[in-house]
């Protein structure tokens, strides 16, 4: 695999800002980033119906050629990229820890939309972040936030750290 900024000065600084922009790298389907962005985030709990009712969606998603962003890992979340990715779906995968080609492993899921284009995995986070965090995973789900168009939250747990997250945002 092999690591590439991903960053295009007029797409991802008008979308993170210039920040953020020269941090961005990744590698795969780079041209996802030029697409309108479905944000997913969600807690961790989350009940049973709302899974479901979420994994009803995605096939609209995927017919509709919509490409989600988010960092999936909820249980939620990476219910949706097993089925997204099932259904040939596009995908951004935005990591809580830092990207390197030789240290990152494909899920097997993952493999095939990597190496046609459908999968772009990027992280803002450089070595000093080997490992997902509590503070990595709400800058992970900033981001998200940042690359998306639109942003669908199925459940959010009251007062969790995302819920503040999202409140931040609106306002």
């Amino acid at each position: 695999m092999k690591t590439a900024i991903i960053t295009s000065h007029d797409l991802c600084t008008l979308r993170v800002g210039p920040e953020n922009d020269a941090r961005i790298v990744g590698a795969g389907g780079a041209a996802l980033l030029g697409e309108p962005l479905l944000g997913l985030v969600a807690s961790r709990e989350c009940p049973g119906n709302v899974l479901l009712a979420t994994l009803e969606r995605v096939p609209q998603w995927v017919k509709a050629g919509r490409v989600i962003v988010s960092g999936f890992h909820s249980p939620l979340e990476q219910q949706v990229l097993r089925s997204l990715l099932r259904r040939n779906g596009h995908a951004v995968k935005v990591l809580a820890r830092c990207f390197s080609a030789s240290g990152y492993r494909l899920a097997k899921e993952e493999q095939d939309a990597f190496a046609n284009g459908r999968l772009l995995i990027i992280s803002a986070f450089g070595a000093d972040t080997p490992r997902v965090t509590r503070v990595s995973a709400i800058k992970r789900n900033e981001l998200v936030i940042a690359l998306s168009t639109e942003v669908v939250t199925p459940f959010i747990s009251k007062g969790s750290p995302l819920d503040e997250l999202l409140a931040k945002h609106k306002a």
